[in-house]
């Protein structure tokens, strides 16, 4: 009978195939693949979490900033009239933030206020409390101030002729002085009655056809007087009066002298017009009144020289044309004898101490700085008609309607806006000229010399302030009914003529256009735009104005906001919203 039962297994030999078992099992790959995947997934779903907590975080830390931005903005206001930590509360509640308020801090003072709030809560995590993490800390801080900064304003008005149309210039007089009175208000404290420390300063610009700086800022800038000379000193001053002077001329060419003329009792003191004893002064004039009074002394003669008579100081003859002409000493027989007095009355047709406009180059208007490009004086004249009621006779405004630098006294300002009279012309490219260069602290040399001559308060003689300075603002206000002129000058600018008849009803040819409408109306909006790259905020009204003139003042404003058209009495409201509107509120932190 065979033996049917398995033979019989040796326990070793059970333990090697269990232990070759699991040696094939460890080695087995199949299945490793996923384990990996449900790896990574299990990464990537914490790391997703964790963005998604972070940023739901930062959205609510900005709307968090956001908020307290507009509530401690709002609390800085000085037009507000509610208490500054009131209004931050208020604001909070609004978001659902009550109680989170205790952190405000109020810097109030007479124009000045900062208002500072900080704000500190938990965010609830959503994913990264399974690492943990619960909360994340979101803390904010920010701070408001709004002060009256120191603040320089150029004010342009425009005292043309058409201004005495529909009392424009009355009503012009009305706003401007009150826009001085609002404007100025900020300066003292009410409760004290001491002046703020940031201080506001007017500079009043009027302009017609040409704006006048004044007889300092003329000499200053190097201007030169019609009659007058510069680097030429060809006659001393005399140490005593002068009693007669004979002038010595060349009329045919030859370098000889062939015709003389005394100029005879000198008065005993200086004349509002010249030196007397300094014919530097005024040695132009003799020889141009001279050729219009002698048929003997043709228009191209030659003054060469002058003999000077006074005092006990010994005669003395001082040479023009130079070494090679041999002049004379003496003072009888002269070929024609006329009277100091004939000579001046001649020379007050053509005044060169009534008013003191310097021309200006091209290149002056493509920089923000004083006029330096010329040291010419714009002549005596008037180019349209002329109503004696209203204006007074020149293109360039007299020195008594000159600018008004840096100024905070109010009464003073409002005595020259009453004191404005009106002149020929429009132009408005020199008013934005001078406006801008009054702010530019290039001017700052002009201003400290004329704080020395008295012309502005002394604490104003650092003016103006860097474009960059901590809470300074600057501003041009400009106020026209009309559109920028062609500039015209009388082609003989020391014709007796031009004191007494309008350029308009002379001969053409009498009549120089020095420069056309369009080209003005180009510098005049360059200028706008510099100031406005400069950080300047320009505010244009028009007063009545053509449509043309309403365009041009549009495209200056700094805004469509910054612009106003204005009829009649409206025009002081302007004004007074104008001056309501110039503060700075701003984020310091």
């Amino acid at each position: 009978m065979s033996n049917l039962l398995p033979p019989k297994v040796s326990n070793s030999a059970r333990n090697y195939k269990s232990l070759n078992k699991a040696k094939l099992f460890a080695a087995e790959e199949d299945g490793s693949f996923t384990i990996f995947v449900l790896l990574g997934f299990i990464v990537i779903l914490a790391m997703t979490g964790i963005g998604v907590d972070m940023m739901n975080y930062e959205r609510d830390r900005a709307k968090l900033q956001w908020t307290l931005d507009n509530a401690v903005l709002a609390a800085a206001d000085l037009e507000q009239e509610l208490p500054p930590k009131e209004v931050v509360s208020a604001y909070l509640a609004a978001q659902g933030l009550s109680g989170y308020d205790d952190n405000v801090v109020v810097d109030d003072a007479y124009l000045d206020r900062t208002v500072s709030a900080g704000l500190d809560m938990d965010f609830d995590t959503n994913f990264m409390r399974l690492s943990g993490v619960d909360t994340i800390p979101i803390g904010v801080f920010a701070a408001a101030h709004e002060a009256a900064p120191c603040t320089e304003i150029s004010m342009a008005l425009d005292i043309s002729g058409s201004m005495g149309e529909n009392d424009r210039l009355a009503l012009m007089q009305s706003a401007a002085k009150a826009f001085v009175s609002e404007t100025l208000e900020r300066n003292i404290d009410p409760t004290t009655g001491e002046e703020t420390v940031c201080q506001t300063s007017i500079s009043t610009i009027p302009f017609a056809g040409q704006t006048n700086p004044g007889a300092t800022m003329f000499t200053y800038l190097g201007g030169v007087r019609f009659g007058t000379t510069t680097d030429d000193n060809y006659f001393p001053t005399w140490n005593q009066d002068i009693s007669n002077v004979v002038f010595w001329f060349d009329t045919d060419g030859d370098n000889e002298v062939d015709f003389s003329v005394k100029v005879d009792n000198f008065p005993d003191s200086t004349t509002d017009v010249f030196v007397k004893d300094d014919v530097d002064t005024y040695y132009h004039y003799v020889r141009d009144y001279i050729i219009d009074h002698s048929l003997d002394v043709p228009e191209d003669a030659v003054l060469v020289g002058a003999s000077i008579k006074g005092g006990r100081q010994q005669t003395e003859f001082f040479s023009i044309a130079g070494d090679h002409i041999v002049g004379s000493t003496k003072f009888n027989n002269t070929d024609l004898t006329i009277q100091y007095s004939d000579f001046e009355t001649y020379v007050d047709t053509i005044p060169n101490n009534t008013s003191s406009c310097l021309e200006m180059t091209y290149s002056d208007f493509l920089n923000s700085n004083l006029p330096s490009g010329s040291i010419d004086q714009v002549p005596y004249f008037v180019n349209w008609e002329y109503d004696a009621t209203t204006q007074n006779w020149g293109w360039c405004p007299d020195d008594e309607m000159s600018i008004q630098y840096a100024q905070n006294d109010e009464a003073a300002l409002h005595a020259f806006i009453d004191e404005l009279r009106l002149f020929d012309g429009t132009g408005t490219n020199y008013s934005l000229k001078y406006a801008l260069a009054l702010l530019d602290p290039a001017a700052r040399d002009a201003f400290a010399h004329l704080a020395d001559e008295g012309e502005i308060p002394a604490e104003f003689a650092d003016r103006p302030l860097d474009w960059d300075a901590e809470d300074v603002a600057k501003y041009i206000v400009i106020m026209t009914d009309g559109a920028t002129s062609p500039q015209v000058r009388p082609t003989d600018e020391m014709d007796a003529d031009n004191g007494t008849t309008e350029l308009v009803v002379r001969p053409d040819d009498d009549t120089t256009i020095t420069s056309s409408h369009t080209t003005n109306l180009q510098l005049f909006l360059d200028q706008c735009a510099m100031a406005k790259a400069k950080g300047v905020t320009i505010f244009a009204v028009s007063l009545e104005a053509s449509s043309a003139a309403a365009t041009e003042l549009r495209a200056c404003a700094s805004s469509e906001s910054h612009y106003y058209e204005t009829t009649g009495e409206e025009v002081v409201e302007t004004f007074v919203s104008i001056a309501g509107a110039i503060q700075n509120l701003r984020l310091i932190q």
